[in-house]
């Protein structure tokens, strides 16, 4: 929380570390991944989802893998559509923190799970780049409500998946005892 407020998750550049939690507002949507380097940001992204890689200027990105799924691409490429301003997704944040900074606002944008140390979120991320299908985030998997980029930086940064209470309610059987009270104190606190 060194690095954001309860009023603002934005951030400039020089404050990033590697294994932050990134995202960045695209009109409608938020976009989120993992950071490692200013040339190396990874990402799980629907087919759909990806004009700023295909038709962004940086030949690196352009030359990236197609049709979705984890893939990496530069910090500068990430930004793209999002007007360059970068927002931070923080962990371990206080009850009060989380529920200030969540107040009005569309999702998430923080957590009070605990992360795991960079090394750690970055050993993730690249597995999942090297072997997304294991871990449920392969390329015809992406859904933009239950398996999507947010999932995707939250698991990184957690080792668990981000459930949602209605959908723990609907399939209780595949929840962990710390998913339920996660979820529930989420929506009620």
């Amino acid at each position: 929380m060194d690095r954001v407020s309860v009023f603002s998750s934005t951030i400039e550049r020089w404050q990033l570390r590697r294994g932050d939690h990134i995202y960045v507002w695209r009109s409608v949507y938020s976009h989120h991944g993992i950071y490692e380097s200013d040339e190396k940001v990874i990402q799980f992204t629907s087919a759909l989802s990806l004009s700023s890689i295909v038709d962004g200027t940086c030949s690196r990105c352009s030359n990236a893998k197609r049709g979705g799924g984890v893939m990496v691409c530069c910090l500068n490429c990430f930004l793209e559509g999002g007007g360059n301003k970068l927002k931070l997704f923080v962990y371990s944040v206080s009850w009060w923190f989380y529920n200030m900074s969540n107040t009005g606002v569309l999702q998430d944008t923080c957590s009070m799970e605990d992360e795991d140390p960079p090394e750690t979120v970055l050993r993730r991320a690249n597995e999942l780049l090297l072997r997304p299908y294991l871990f449920g985030f392969g390329l015809s998997s992406y859904d933009a409500v239950l398996n999507n980029c947010f999932d995707f930086a939250f698991y990184c940064k957690t080792g668990r998946r981000y459930r949602l209470l209605p959908e723990m309610i609907v399939e209780p059987s595949t929840i962990s005892a710390q998913e339920l009270r996660s979820a529930i104190r989420r929506w009620l606190f």
